[in-house]
């Protein structure tokens, strides 16, 4: 995709293109599909929205590592903290807790504990 462009040895991603406004790949914990609209979560704690679907971001975030656990959500395996067997859920490092659905608990699983 032509929106993404590295900048000093260090992947950006391009969240808002009137403002040229980017987050670098390595500060983004996870993203999180609210219809339309896409949150990113910040290693700094900060939340960013962005009228675009998860989908927009799938293909290169996945390039670079990215996860897709759920059809809501997207995280970054550097920030995974614990996963939960009993409610199949990640606890990220910003202390978000995101579940792992039904169809995507076994792929998880052999990806992350292979």
């Amino acid at each position: 995709m032509k929106n993404y462009q590295p900048c000093k040895n260090q992947k950006q991603v391009v969240i808002n293109q009137k403002t040229d406004k980017r987050v670098l790949i390595d500060n983004v914990v996870l993203l999180k599909s609210e219809a339309n609209y896409t949150t990113f979560y910040l290693e700094s704690g900060s939340k960013k929205l962005v009228a675009h679907t998860i989908k927009y971001y799938e293909h290169f975030l996945k390039i670079h590592g990215f996860i897709r656990i759920h059809r809501s959500y997207i995280v970054n395996p550097l920030h995974i903290k614990g996963f939960n067997l009993e409610d199949d859920t990640l606890t990220m490092s910003n202390g978000f807790k995101a579940t792992v659905s039904r169809r995507k608990k076994r792929i998880f699983r052999k990806d992350l504990f292979s």
